[in-house]
Order: structure tokens, then sequence, then C-alpha cells
């Protein structure tokens, strides 16, 4: 009982209140949610390009096709049905593919020449970077899924996954060609803000595209 009476004086101040104090806790400021990335809205054309920018602003997507090994994924598909055999001739690029030389002169002088170029219309150096970007997507594609053992190139699955890789590529500019056609952008998630932000880049810096 002294033992206990003399530890209890020792957290007491002398008019009888406790010393022995938690000490607190300060609040933490609260936490400000993040403010939400304003998404791609493509700019609004006041009037619809002429004709002539339409048509040269297909030309990107037809060499994107004609460059890429699209053909070269199909073709092990339609080999593989003799009924749709006759199918690949139709393809561009899948019989005859242009050189390399060509694809890198094309994708020096396109991207310095053309898509840097402000006095070039914005509607074309857009869908110009945009047919750039989509046959690199495409190569980045290739080398990813040949990791995986069922559907790189030789496995078992690869027939139709790479058939399947092909066609929507063949789609996506399909696609794209019809914006183009029609005068407008085309919105392909993740390569659209990048051609858009391509298109507004400058050495000495960088517009803000949003």
């Amino acid at each position: 009982m002294n033992i206990s009476s003399t530890s209890t004086s020792l957290f007491k101040f002398q008019d009888g209140e406790s010393s022995y104090n938690l000490p607190k806790l300060r609040r933490r400021a609260s936490i400000k949610p993040a403010k939400a990335y304003k998404s791609f809205h493509s700019p609004v054309l006041a009037e619809k390009p002429e004709w002539w920018w339409r048509t040269l602003a297909c030309v990107p997507y037809l060499i994107a096709l004609q460059i890429s090994a699209a053909g070269y994924y199909i073709q092990p598909l339609l080999e593989h049905y003799a009924c749709f055999e006759n199918l690949i001739f139709f393809v561009p690029g899948a019989i005859t593919r242009l050189p390399m030389w060509f694809t890198l002169l094309y994708c020096f002088f396109a991207y310095g020449g053309i898509v840097k170029n402000k006095e070039c219309p914005h509607f074309f150096r857009f869908h110009l970077m945009m047919g750039l970007l989509l046959e690199t997507s495409l190569q980045i594609v290739w080398f990813i899924s040949n990791f995986f053992p069922l559907i790189h190139f030789g496995g078992r699955l690869g027939m139709y996954y790479w058939a399947g890789v092909g066609f929507a590529y063949i789609l996506i500019l399909l696609q794209c060609v019809r914006c183009a056609l029609a005068g407008g952008y085309a919105h392909v998630p993740f390569i659209s803000e990048n051609a858009y932000i391509h298109t507004q880049f400058n050495i000495g810096g960088l517009q803000r595209p949003w």
C-alpha cells in the first residue's frame, strides 16, 4: 500500500491534478483529392478542309499499311483455309513490301519536315502523325507478344492471335481514313492524344494542348 501510494503521488501535482497527460496528436491536414486529368478533346474545325487536304490526309494511313507487317500476320490464317487464300493479294504490303530505306526516309522527312511545320494545316499534320504512331504501335505489339508462349508467332494460338491483330490494325486504319475523308479528327485511345501533342511540340517549348 505504501508503494502504491508513493507511485501515485509521483503523477500528481500539489493540488492533486494528474501530471501524466497523453500528448495531443496533431490533426493531419486533410488530403485533397487530385484534380482529374482533363480528357483529350480534338480541336473544332471552323470549316471543313478542302477536298485535296482530306484526300492527302488518307495517304499516311495507306503508307502505314504498306510498310507494316499486317499482311504478314494474316497470311497464315488465309492460307490455312483454301477459300480465302487469294484474299492476301488484296492486302497492301502482304506480297510486296517497300524497302527499308524508304521507311527511314519517310519517317524522317514526314516528322521533321511536315509534322513540325506550322505552315501546313494542322488537320494534315495530325493525320500524318497518327499514321506514324499506329505503325509504331503495331511493332510494339509484335515485340511484346512474342514473349508469351501461346501467342507468339509460332505458338499454338499464334495463327489466330496474329490474324486478329492484323485485322484489327486494318480496321483501325479504315476508321481513320473515314475520319480523314469526313474532315474530322480520328479518336484512338492514347494515340490521338500523343499525335496532337507531337503537332504542338516545338524545340523552343511545349504548347499545352489542353
